[in-house]
């Protein structure tokens, strides 16, 4: 492995538990049902959020007061799109955005860095979500793309590598049946 993907990795875990911790102690009476990573096309930032059951059907409800919510698909982009989810605003991984942003043509690295990512989430053990009374298994985890058209290739990918195998194939037919 290059030094770039070694440095990487090495940020990435460092920041990565504490981040989910602190994260998963503020929704621990809520119940998680996805944590994304979240880049841009370029690749240059990386940042973490987490979404709960609870969350969305408050934030649902905002949206179809504001008009802004008034279909099925309008929901499931609710309950996947990572830039609406409510929690892990603040876990933007600032060392690592700085390292992704240092690297020329960091994109070409982007099946490394989600391969790196789910060896790091396949790696946490389940006693980390279950003190804050979560489970790993009830979680789905993904890399997606907030500027791009290739976002859901993407997830769909990254959701195999780190997430169990029930929740991976409910989430690659999440837009099943939309026009």
């Amino acid at each position: 492995m290059n030094r770039f993907l070694n440095e990487f990795e090495e940020q990435f875990r460092a920041r990565f538990l504490p981040d989910l911790e602190q994260t998963l102690a503020k929704v621990q009476h809520e119940k998680v049902y996805a944590c994304a990573f979240g880049t841009d096309s370029d690749w240059i930032t990386l940042f973490m959020a987490v979404n709960t059951e609870e969350s969305l059907v408050a934030h649902i409800s905002r949206m179809k007061e504001q008009g802004l919510c008034d279909s099925e698909e309008d929901e499931i982009y609710y309950r996947w799109g990572c830039s609406e989810y409510q929690y892990g605003e603040d876990k933007h991984f600032n060392h690592i955005s700085r390292l992704l942003y240092a690297t020329e043509e960091v994109q070409e690295y982007k099946d490394e860095i989600i391969r790196i990512i789910a060896k790091v989430v396949n790696e946490t053990t389940d006693d980390v979500f279950a003190r804050c009374g979560q489970s790993k298994a009830d979680i789905t985890f993904f890399v997606s793309l907030t500027d791009d058209d290739l976002a859901e290739e993407i997830e769909n990918q990254s959701v195999h590598q780190m997430t169990v195998p029930s929740l991976a194939s409910k989430f690659l037919t999440r837009y099943d049946g939309m026009n």
